[in-house]
């Protein structure tokens, strides 16, 4: 293996595979792809990482080992966060949920001071990224590497025909498209896989094909410790590989590392706040002192019951997302569809929890920002992540009205037949050590599956006790006081951290890069992942960061800086 490409891409996620199947068209350019995890490399992928459910998510081998982040500030307690530590990134391991988000969300992405990242200046990308199974005409792409399909009416799991029969008699009207149709309403999920296998970018463009490029490298399970400059030019990167500490040299380094790592890698090589490295004795290279801020997330809670055999999920349908609830809460400080209710007919892989349903009310537009940041200058140290929810006054009455609104949902008589007793879902590093999948939970599971279908009755204390609070949620709404206790005690978050080195104008200190992703104050160095999104979406973040990553390597192949 050489050590000098004309480029480096720092990260093998999402954005990264994307990247490096793009720039590699070109066979005059030499590129290299540096991942910390493992590779799944074509013909030999593991069943769970090709499951169109993802069952990946719960293999603990796939993830950063003991990765924290405070969902609200550190001193209230920190969670553990699942980030893949893999090829494709979280793309292995999420639900391949693919909403692009609406309009207005780019627009305010132009706000800041970007141009080129309008709806109709992203629109051409999804359509480049996706083969959509049900849509056609200019809204669509059918050539695109990641196939996008919906879950047909006729096999909806009878909670969600419920929930559909609830907004029927609600007058909230039915999306067929909620990729191009931005109404409010009730509508299908779009999901990326087909039915039997993940799209993720590591399956779908780093295909056999493009591995077998001469002009494309892959190292995996490689580490990259920092961006090595020469003044304030980036001239190649220092990876702790398996056979030791290696000088990576490249003509651009590409940062790809989402939205958590790529400002700890910034970090650490002197970019960023220098106040903050001069404390780590970490030499400064330019100040930046947006880097690892504006960390945002999609805030949500999760409200379960155990399903009675005639409201369960078949066994042939093997996604989890079926149909959602998206509309706008026209509150002060709110945006275009900025509230969120997803619907699950399972919950998880085991016995246990195909018997488990779940509304999860979300914000999908929080103001409420948070940071990433250095606690020392060694790199086997997780950056210190806060992504302090509910800090801005706008956020917690939106997120208690969707609350609110799905605990409405449940008091539905279609809806409350299908099911026990509802109760609230704290998602604690223990309910995640009893999801792990593993031979003693399969057997867990197994037996507290069988046990709740002899004695239902039961099942209310079991999963009330097990999961979190023994909480009445019929009554709690009727509580404002008690309500906002709750929803401050029990918020959560997705796993959809972006804007930590966002874009802006050249005249903006905290922006971090320009429309193009090249980082400010030095030269060499682009950033090409969710970090430099200026705002969250109305939507996951999966397709999205293929969209970036697709936008800015076609940038990068025309010449564009």
């Amino acid at each position: 293996m050489t050590n000098q490409y004309d480029y480096i891409i720092v990260g093998a996620g999402v954005a990264g595979c994307v990247v490096a199947a793009r720039l590699s068209e070109n066979p005059q350019t030499s590129v290299l792809l540096v991942e910390s995890g493992k590779d799944i490399s074509p013909g030999s992928e593991p069943s769970d990482i090709l499951d169109s459910y993802p069952t990946s998510y719960y293999n603990r081998s796939y993830m950063w080992p003991a990765l924290k982040v405070a969902w609200r500030q550190k001193e209230l307690g920190l969670t553990g966060f699942p980030q893949g530590k893999i090829m494709g990134g979280g793309g292995s391991l999420m639900g391949m949920v693919s909403f692009r988000g609406v309009p207005n969300d780019y627009a305010d992405w132009q706000k800041t001071g970007i141009e080129g990242w309008g709806w109709d200046d992203v629109l051409p990308f999804y359509r480049l990224l996706e083969n959509d199974w049900d849509f056609d005409g200019s809204s669509h792409g059918k050539a695109g590497p990641i196939p996008l399909r919906r879950i047909p009416v006729d096999q909806w799991p009878p909670l969600t025909r419920m929930v559909s029969e609830y907004a029927k008699e609600n007058n909230i009207p039915f999306i067929e498209d909620m990729n191009a149709d931005f109404r409010d309403g009730f509508g299908r999920t779009p999901i990326a896989s087909t039915q039997t296998r993940r799209a993720s970018t590591a399956l779908n463009y780093l295909t056999a094909d493009v591995r077998a490029r001469k002009n494309l490298t892959l190292t995996h399970e490689s580490h990259v410790q920092k961006i090595i400059f020469e003044n304030t030019k980036a001239i190649g990167v220092e990876v702790l590989t398996k056979d030791g500490l290696v000088k990576f040299y490249g003509q651009e380094i590409i940062m790809s590392c989402g939205g958590l790592f790529t400002p700890a890698v910034l970090l650490r090589s002197g970019i960023g706040n220098e106040q903050q490295l001069n404390a780590f004795g970490i030499p400064i290279v330019a100040h930046r002192p947006g880097v690892g801020q504006n960390l945002q997330n999609h805030i949500t809670l999760f409200q379960g019951f155990h399903l009675k055999k005639k409201g369960r999920q078949s066994s042939e349908l093997r996604t989890h997302p079926t149909a959602n609830l998206r509309y706008s809460s026209g509150m002060p400080g709110g945006s275009p569809q900025d509230l969120y209710i997803n619907i699950l007919s399972k919950t998880s892989w085991s016995d246990l929890g195909q018997q488990i349903g779940n509304l999860a009310p979300c914000l999908l537009r929080p103001r409420s920002t948070g940071h990433v940041s250095l606690v020392s200058a060694d790199p086997k140290d997780y950056p210190e992540i806060e992504f302090n929810f509910l800090k801005d006054p706008a956020d917690l009455p939106r997120i208690t009205a969707a609350f609110i609104k799905s605990v409405e949902i449940l008091a539905y008589p279609g809806v409350r037949d299908l099911m026990g007793k509802p109760f609230p879902v704290r998602f604690s590093d223990r309910l995640r050590e009893l999801n792990e999948f593993n031979s003693k939970n399969i057997k867990l599971s197994a037996r507290l599956a069988t046990l709740l279908d002899v004695l239902p009755w039961l099942s209310d204390f079991v999963l009330a006790n097990l999961t979190g609070d023994a909480v009445n949620l019929f009554e709690l709404i009727k509580d404002p006081e008690r309500l906002s206790e709750h929803i401050l005690k029990n918020v959560a978050g997705m796993f959809h951290p972006v804007g930590s080195c966002r874009m802006g104008s050249p005249d903006d200190i905290m922006a971090v890069t320009d429309a193009q992703g090249c980082v400010y104050g030095v030269s060499g160095l682009r950033i090409i992942d969710a970090s430099i999104m200026p705002n969250l979406m109305a939507g996951n973040t999966n397709i999205p960061t293929i969209m970036v990553a697709e936008k800015i390597s076609a940038a990068i192949l025309e010449g564009k800086h």
